[in-house]
């Protein structure tokens, strides 16, 4: 069987991540994607990476994983509940989070942090100044990892910034929010050297 090219493969794949993730995405009268207001937000929270992207295996399991730091900068103590989506060129669209708790001991035993936190731990009130920052962990299950060449995260709960637009198959009103965007090439086989599985491309705002 044939097989499509590379820009072929990851703009369909790219569509039909993006209408899985968010229904249909949501776009202004005009017909141009939503972007993030250029006014700022009531609050943002300061989301910085500390070990990028890459895999584990775990039994016959293969798992993506992510650290990071958040710092709340704002005037007042804010509810931090993470949430991140993955998705692949290859259509596979994953919730973080997803994992057997077993798997998630094993990677914040591996990664020798005691103030590395799980989801479900970092959940809560996330208090101001650098002083209060906290380490969290994200984990996707991963999904088929054979000709994966693009990887993108959606990173939400960090902004306030919302907007209201109209659907264009349902012309209803639909609520879009900003996330961090982080996209990645995947420049060789991801299983060859898990380590190195993926290289950053761009982080940027989006609204979705």
């Amino acid at each position: 069987m044939s097989r499509l090219s590379f820009p072929l493969r990851l703009a369909a794949a790219a569509m039909l991540a993006l209408t899985l993730i968010a229904g249909l995405e949501a776009r202004s009268a005009a017909g141009a994607p939503p972007e993030p207001s250029t006014k700022p937000p009531r609050w943002e929270i300061q989301f910085e990476v500390t070990h990028d992207l890459r895999l584990i295996q775990v039994g016959r399991e293969h798992y993506w994983f992510l650290t990071y730091l958040v710092t709340n900068k704002t005037s007042e103590d804010q509810i931090f509940v993470p949430n991140a989506i993955l998705a692949t060129d290859v259509g596979d669209i994953l919730k973080d989070g997803e994992v057997p708790y077993e798997v998630t001991e094993r990677i914040l035993k591996m990664m020798k942090n005691p103030l590395l936190e799980s989801k479900n731990q970092i959940i809560g009130q996330l208090k101001q100044g650098k002083e209060n920052a906290r380490e969290g962990l994200m984990v996707w299950k991963s999904g088929r990892l054979e000709d994966v060449r693009d990887v993108r995260l959606f990173i939400g709960g960090l902004s306030s910034d919302t907007q209201v637009v109209k659907n264009p198959v349902t012309g209803e009103d639909a609520v879009v929010r900003k996330h961090l965007a982080r996209e990645y090439d995947c420049p060789g086989d991801p299983l060859a050297e898990p380590a190195r599985a993926v290289r950053l491309r761009r982080n940027h705002w989006i609204m979705r």
